[in-house]
């Protein structure tokens, strides 16, 4: 393990070997066990158990990781692992959803300083890495599921909107103000990191968008994070496997979910997933003129709203995550460019 963890971000901490036989004592023996790539916040591992088996072990950030004794998070990212148990124990029950089903998890951090949530392992090969060498057919055929899974996730409804973690502590009774509070949260993360997003401008467009906002009533489960990275398939057909990574799951507006699926596009939806999306049952506001997104002006400012808020979200996380490499000022500068497009489309 010692090799693995020289390239581990700040926000990963992986179980050691013995830790590891620890926390699955209760499951068996382990042969073996190996980190997985791809992720850029927690670590997750998978290991092979005597009996032939092989589970996911995915673990918490760890506390005052870095050297000024901050811990890498921002503030909606607290206690998600409790968050992605919860919610993947909801979604064993709800049909449709291919995710992994929960093991045992251990949050009294006696065998190690991080909490640890394992889970089944979920085969297929992870669709971000063999997207351009797939037909046009299989991918397709990928982005229709991926649409049925999001309807199929919205059918759970929830009493309040926010995230689940510590009693909806961002949570709120409407729309408009829970993404009031995401959006102030998010200005003083960035403050806190040294992160320039344009606060005013930030504010600005919620407020072009209150009416809008105003329109969604219902607190709807969406996951979030549904992009190629969290699907897992078969590339020769598209067929999915499986979907991971329910961590950044909450209630709110279905429309979430079409930033999460891509959340560096400032264009239309992928028509795949919006057919997908609206043959299992899912409402889509197409719009009878021309909106960037294609569907109808309040939907399309929500939509361009969520984004906004996702790359400034994403442009802050850069400083905690501790981000590095060549890849990084391009990505920046995307982010930028982004962010510049979506401030045009909302008029401010």
């Amino acid at each position: 393990m010692a090799s693995d963890d020289t390239a581990m971000l700040p926000t990963q901490r992986p179980l050691t070997g013995p830790e590891i036989a620890q926390v699955l004592a209760p499951l068996g023996v382990v042969a073996s066990h190996r980190l997985l790539s791809g992720g850029t916040f927690s670590a997750v591992q998978a290991a092979d158990l005597a009996d032939g088996s092989t589970v996911v072990l995915k673990t918490s950030v760890p506390e005052a990781a870095l050297p000024d004794g901050r811990t890498p998070l921002l503030t909606y990212e607290h206690d998600m692992l409790a968050t992605e148990r919860d919610m993947l124990t909801l979604l064993s029950d709800v049909d449709g959803v291919p995710s992994p089903r929960v093991l045992l998890s251990d949050f009294t951090r006696s065998v190690a300083d991080i909490d640890v949530v394992v889970m089944e392992y979920v085969t297929g090969t992870p669709w971000n890495t063999v997207q351009e060498s797939m037909t046009s057919e299989a991918n397709a055929h990928a982005w229709e599921q991926v649409g049925a899974i999001m309807a199929a996730m919205q059918s759970v409804e929830g009493d309040v909107f926010g995230y689940p973690a510590k009693e909806f502590a961002l949570g709120a009774a409407s729309w408009p103000a829970l993404f009031a509070l995401l959006i102030d949260t998010t200005i003083n993360d960035a403050e806190e990191w040294g992160v320039d997003i344009e606060p005013d401008r930030l504010i600005d467009g919620l407020a072009v968008c209150a009416q809008a906002l105003a329109e969604v009533t219902r607190p709807t489960l969406v996951h979030n994070d549904l992009w190629q990275g969290n699907v897992l398939l078969d590339p020769a057909t598209g067929r999915v496997e499986g979907v991971v990574d329910f961590e950044r799951a909450l209630f709110g507006d279905p429309l979430q979910d079409f930033c999460g699926a891509a959340s560096m596009s400032t264009g239309p939806i992928e028509r795949s997933l919006l057919a997908g999306y609206a043959n299992a049952g899912g409402l889509v506001p197409r719009s009878s003129g021309a909106t960037p997104t294609g569907l109808d002006e309040a939907a399309d400012a929500r939509l361009a709203l969520y984004r906004l808020w996702s790359m400034s979200v994403q442009l802050t996380e850069i400083v905690p995550r501790g981000f590095h490499g060549a890849w990084v000022s391009g990505h920046r500068a995307t982010i930028n460019a982004n962010r510049a497009e979506l401030f045009a489309q909302l008029g401010v």
